[in-house]
């Protein structure tokens, strides 16, 4: 199955209209490249109209359109390249389930969150009577357990193409569920210092040996260019609002070894963003990814941009410095797969699981922790019911009562629901406070804004009821609060930029300036991926009774 023509790739599409284009700009050498020791082509450049021999998903997290339009006027290295060569559309999740496990569950499997049963990062299980991660089994192990649906890694295993599927990423949901329950998922491991999967492959260890991290962690993260910085951004290094991440401060310098854990420091530094693409370069040498005709999928996720963007706000210098050097990293990956796999004998699609809230400092929205909505329910509830523990959760966006609530008379309950449904929607934070059994479920039958909020409800495993953030409002825990953060109904949490590299794409036109017009679903980057894999997607198999 080949990718059809540029307007084809959208149902429903009606026309492309002629994208808009920037000067030519001139490329810098990648200063910060990914890591990759030169080598002469081993390989020769693909012949006309041949299938890709590796296709590549890279998800960078916590990228939302509107700040990276802002941003790509800057950047003249990968971002630049993918934007000369290949479309760029504005995608559009389907649900306000706009965090990183479900979103990276959707664009792997194309199902959101009421059919994949990817709630959020972590969710309250009813069963064992606790919060359990959204790849974390019962007995604590790591797995894709609770997605209901096939992603890309089981679909190539269905397929029987011989291909194989590697997923490198910081974060282990981010990792496991861009491949499903098939596949290699490889991510970052704080307390080792390195990467690991369910089995460590030799290769895998070997090159952990070879390039150990944590001496790298001696390096302190200065910002390049200030003074650029400074116009750019047309803000200050402390802004209002700005709060830092992993033991960092609000400002510059961020030194790794003045932290608490200087390990975890990787998940906020652009040296994660570089381990992750080197070690997905190790991965196509270890695993052979690309070296014959049964193309084989490597999937990226970049998760950095995220806690960069938690802790300063997508409009910190933390943010573009890292943007900056993430277009330089990104143009060393790229020229490395032209030489290890060869020029158009890739293909590649570059998203974001979410997007992000503006610092509610630069608006007129405010932050809400989850432990302050849980009490305002718990309260609630105890007017009806009396004294006692009704609701055991609260974290976005659902609200679980108790057993003991749930026990009570159906008249009791109703009117406690009813109660804590109001006292709920008295926050001005809050846009929208609903019993789940009124949206979840049946979404086929519904429309609008009603559609929405069902596409992000799981019948089974979501909680009693169900709240939204009003626009501007930032949802938080207590002990944390960030600079930004994301999860709502809104657009700057729901548009995300798609860019698509076809491996047949024509000659490099003009830098592009502004995506098309025409919106892409994200239920259907795992349909384009699947069409370069020649497999059935995802979400066209079988799947397994609940």
């Amino acid at each position: 199955m080949r990718l059809p023509a540029r307007c084809a790739l959208l149902i429903a599409a009606a026309g492309c209209p002629a994208p808009q284009v920037s000067p030519p700009r001139v490329v810098p050498p990648p200063a910060d490249a990914a890591v990759d020791t030169p080598v002469p082509p081993v390989v020769t450049p693909a012949a006309p109209g041949e299938a890709p021999r590796l296709v590549v998903l890279v998800v960078v997290d916590q990228l939302p359109s509107w700040a990276f339009a802002i941003k790509r006027p800057h950047l003249t290295g990968g971002f630049d390249r993918l934007l000369r060569e290949g479309e760029w559309h504005t995608g559009v999740h389907p649900s306000a389930a706009t965090l990183t496990a479900p979103g990276h569950a959707l664009i792997s499997s194309g199902e959101p969150t009421a059919t994949s049963g990817i709630l959020g990062n972590e969710w309250w299980h009813r069963d064992v009577g606790r919060v359990v991660g959204s790849v974390e089994a019962h007995d604590g192990s790591s797995s894709a357990v609770w997605m209901r649906v096939p992603a890309l890694g089981d679909a190539l295993v269905a397929g029987a193409t011989g291909g194989k599927a590697v997923s490198v990423g910081l974060k282990g949901r981010a990792a496991i569920l861009l491949l499903g329950k098939a596949g290699l998922p490889i991510w970052y491991d704080r307390k080792l210092a390195a990467f690991k999967s369910f089995s460590t492959p030799g290769w895998l260890a070997d090159h952990g040996r070879q390039h150990p991290i944590l001496p790298r962690l001696d390096d302190v993260w200065t910002p390049r260019d200030p003074a650029q910085l400074a116009r750019i951004s047309q803000t200050t290094d402390d802004q209002r609002g700005e709060v830092g991440s992993k033991g960092f401060g609000p400002t510059f310098p961020h030194a790794p070894r003045k932290t608490a854990s200087p390990a975890d420091t990787v998940f906020a530094l652009p040296l994660g963003n570089e381990l992750v693409f080197e070690t997905a370069l190790a991965a196509i040498a270890g695993e052979a990814l690309g070296s014959d005709a049964a193309p084989d999928l490597l999937a990226l996720s970049l998760s950095a941009y995220d806690y960069v963007g938690h802790g300063w706000g997508q409009e910190s210098w933390e943010a573009w410095d890292m943007m900056l050097r993430l277009d330089q990293q990104l143009a060393g990956f790229l020229a490395a797969l032209d030489r290890r796999v060869g020029v158009g004998r890739w293909s590649l699609v570059l998203t974001s699981d979410h997007g992000a809230c503006p610092l509610p400092e630069r608006g007129n929205g405010g932050r809400l922790a989850f432990e302050t909505i849980k009490n305002a329910a718990n309260r609630a509830a105890a007017a009806e019911l009396g004294p006692g523990e009704w609701v055991v959760a609260a974290k976005y966006p659902s609200v679980y009562l108790s057993a003991a609530a749930r026990a009570k008379p159906p008249k009791e309950l109703a009117k406690a629901t009813t109660k804590i449904i109001h006292a709920l929607r008295s926050f001005p934070g809050l846009e929208r406070v609903e019993r789940t059994a009124d949206f979840a479920g049946n979404c086929a039958r519904r429309t609008g804004d009603a559609l929405m909020i069902c596409l992000g409800l799981d019948a089974e495993r979501s909680g009693e009821i169900f709240y939204l953030p009003r626009a501007g409002w930032v949802l938080h825990e207590k002990a944390s609060p960030p600079a930004t953060a994301h999860g709502s109904q809104h657009a700057y949490d729901r548009e995300v930029p798609v860019i698509v590299l076809a491996s047949d794409r024509a000659a490099a036109h003009p830098p592009l300036a502004t995506p098309s017009t025409t919106p892409m679903p994200m239920v259907q980057i795992s349909k384009i991926l699947a069409g370069w894999l020649g497999i059935t997607p995802p979400s066209a198999l079988p799947r397994a009774a609940p």
